[in-house]
């Protein structure tokens, strides 16, 4: 018979079993049903003909590993601080910058095909810092909570944050801001992340232009929900993760497994364009050469290939903004955002009297902006 130390230290571990660490609630499932998705349109945003960048399709890819690493980081959340990820500063900035990671890697693949920079396309470079930062994070995390790591230290130490004198000091400021206030390094994170989407969103749609294809125009709308599923995050930080704002958290997840259906069917539809049929999902023919049941010509096979690849119209260019000028913009962007966020909402009563119509209106209404927005004849 199990002690009720024990006893509790399982039911925790198995709470903390799902994405996110929502456990079997509401949020939990449909974290969980939304990865068969993913692993579809991961499945048709593959197959050649579409011609995605590598580097692209290695970043949509590195998604998973953010997926992963949310279930020991909410396992650790649980078990040795006895709260969720979101108000464990250190680890959740950790698993959020392999979000980040991601983002940077399909906006540099697709910007890269776009502008006809065929080494820059396959990026064997930045995989190779992608995956060394996600070794760091996995070391990090694996070691934090031995070393000394409370549930509110900061990530990355809190670099940038500004002191509790100094903020005490700002005339305007009239609140204090709670223990469980995101640090600005994770802040940065996140905001990073939701612009660094919006410029992938941006890039995916020119590359419709640059393949003929108007198919991937699709693959912006379906990138979306999981737009609004990122905001509806940092909303529910916004808000100190107050608990009256509960259906944030189920908002956030019910918005994954709805973009990564829209993802999904919208990779879909670009495939079948291409050329991709159901018999593709035939596994018999490599099966048979497999246990030599089939003898096939691997050269033949292969030129064929080479020739229908030949066949397809010229990849275009497109001569946008520079990498340095893109850099520069996300860094101001991410850094102003940061900083007027964590401290501009200690000036205010909004954050500290949570509001449901205004948080559902932080989640939805930029999305819509952003739809509007592509709507537009200069988007044509």
């Amino acid at each position: 018979m199990l002690v009720p130390e024990a006893a509790t230290a399982l039911e925790q571990v198995g709470t903390a079993l799902s994405f996110t660490d929502q456990g079997n609630n509401l949020a939990g499932v449909f974290f969980q049903a939304s990865l068969p998705s993913y692993l579809g349109f991961l499945y048709f945003l593959s197959y050649e003909k579409n011609r995605t960048p590598p580097l692209g399709q290695f970043g949509f890819q590195f998604l998973l590993l953010f997926v992963l690493a949310t279930i020991p980081t909410g396992i650790i959340s649980k078990v040795a601080y006895g709260t969720t990820l979101a108000n464990v500063d250190w680890l959740h900035g950790s698993a959020e910058l392999l979000l980040t990671v991601t983002n940077v890697l399909i906006v540099l693949g697709f910007r890269a095909a776009s502008t006809g920079d065929e080494v820059g396309a396959q990026g064997e470079l930045p995989r190779k810092v992608a995956l060394g930062i996600a070794a760091v994070v996995a070391l990090v995390c694996a070691t934090g909570s031995s070393l000394g790591l409370e549930a509110h230290s900061p990530f990355l130490f809190g670099l940038g944050d500004l002191g509790p004198e100094t903020v005490g000091s700002i005339p305007f400021i009239s609140h204090a801001e709670p223990e469980n206030a995101l640090s600005l390094p994770t802040w940065a994170i996140h905001f990073s992340s939701v612009f660094e989407w919006l410029f992938a969103m941006q890039v995916v749609w020119r590359y419709a232009a640059v393949t003929g294809n108007e198919r991937w125009k699709g693959l912006t709308y379906g990138m979306l929900p999981l737009h609004a599923s990122g905001l509806a995050a940092c909303t529910y930080h916004i808000f100190f993760n107050d608990g009256s704002l509960q259906f944030l958290v189920e908002l956030q997840a019910f918005l994954t497994l709805l973009g990564n259906t829209t993802l999904a069917i919208a990779a879909f539809r670009i495939a079948t364009s291409n050329g991709w049929a159901f018999a593709d999902l035939n596994p018999l023919p490599a099966i048979q050469r497999a246990i030599g049941k089939e003898e096939a010509d691997e050269g033949v096979a292969a030129e064929a290939a080479a020739s229908e690849l030949a066949e397809l119209p010229a990849l275009r260019t497109y001569e946008g903004e520079s990498g340095l000028l893109l850099s520069v913009k996300l860094v101001a962007l991410t850094t102003i955002s940061a900083y007027l966020v964590k401290y501009g909402e200690l000036a205010i009563d909004a954050p500290f009297s949570p509001n449901a119509i205004l948080a559902a209106l932080l989640v939805l209404a930029p999305p819509a902006y952003v739809a509007y927005s592509y709507q537009q004849p200069d988007n044509a």
